[in-house]
């Protein structure tokens, strides 16, 4: 038994992942703190934050092939690592944080794949 998500406009799922990219955004850029929020594993807020922007992408343009929609979070996830590299940013970047990203990537294309939103779609 799955649990299917009824069908919505898709320009609500777009503000959705328009706004939770900007959310994810913020706290990727803002400077480092010494008390963090969110889940006490670092790697599991990655995880996390690109399940919910790959699952609102996903929605928000469903013709999307999984390909591209993988492709376009991966990328995400290397810029933000990217970024915070550079020095201006006060942040270190790290590899792991990209493979955190891609747990969390294929996880909401999973979640996609079961409720038959285009991670069942050929590329």
């Amino acid at each position: 038994m799955s649990l299917k998500i009824p069908r919505v406009d898709h320009r609500l799922f777009r503000l959705a992942a328009v706004a939770a990219g900007l959310i994810v955004g913020w706290f990727a850029f803002r400077p480092a703190m010494e008390a963090e929020g969110g889940l006490p594993w670092d790697k599991a807020n990655h995880a996390l934050a690109f399940l919910i922007l790959t699952v609102l992408t996903g929605l928000g343009w469903s013709r999307m092939s999984w390909p591209w929609l993988m492709g376009l979070m991966l990328m995400s996830g290397v810029g933000v690592e990217l970024i915070q590299g550079l020095e201006e940013i006060g942040r270190d970047a790290d590899a792991m944080d990209v493979v955190a990203d891609g747990v969390g990537i294929l996880a909401g294309l999973a979640i996609l794949r079961v409720q038959g939103i285009n991670g069942s779609r050929a590329a």
